[in-house]
């Protein structure tokens, strides 16, 4: 039976914008994940980082998936080293790509390699914004708090704008 899961991607480095499309093309290539829904692009602060960095593009995705949330992750991270993002990345590093698990769909689990749901995505707006947009009658899988409950909490501060291509292209 095909799971749904929430992902978040971002890009910080070169052409932002085509590092999502190609991510989520990588995601799709084989056919055992199939996009439900994307959101918009969102401009943000890069959050929680010791050094100066680049504004990142933002997106959630909604899919569904027959593989197991482990199958997933390990998806996530080849696409993420097809596009230049080393396995043995730094939290703090720049990137052309990063994908995160937000969830999967109402699993709680803890490993070493991976924590369901996010154990940070609260706390980012660059993951609530977008994800309102799409599913907004998102509930969290521990708290049942809804979406919109989440996004008035977030004490995160960093600004967040709608991506508009044509006006950062514009002479």
């Amino acid at each position: 039976m095909a799971e749904r899961a929430i992902l978040s991607l971002g890009s910080n480095v070169g052409d932002r914008e085509r590092y999502l499309e190609q991510a989520v093309e990588l995601l799709v290539k084989d056919g055992s994940i199939q996009v439900v829904v994307g959101s918009p692009i969102y401009e943000t602060q890069p959050v929680g980082l010791p050094t100066a960095q680049a504004d990142y593009l933002n997106q959630v995705i909604v899919i569904t998936t027959e593989l197991t949330a482990q199958g997933l992750l390990a998806v996530c991270q080849g696409v993420e080293e097809s596009l230049g993002r080393p396995g043995n990345h730094t939290a703090a590093a720049p990137r052309t790509i990063d994908i995160d698990i937000i969830t999967y769909g109402n699993l709680i689990h803890s490993s070493e390699e991976l924590i369901l749901p996010h154990p940070r995505y609260t706390k980012r707006k660059f993951v609530l914004v977008p994800l309102a947009d799409i599913e907004p009658t998102f509930h969290d899988p521990v708290t049942g708090r809804s979406i919109q409950q989440l996004v008035e909490g977030c004490l995160d501060t960093s600004s967040i704008e709608r991506w508009d291509h044509a006006r950062s292209t514009a002479c």
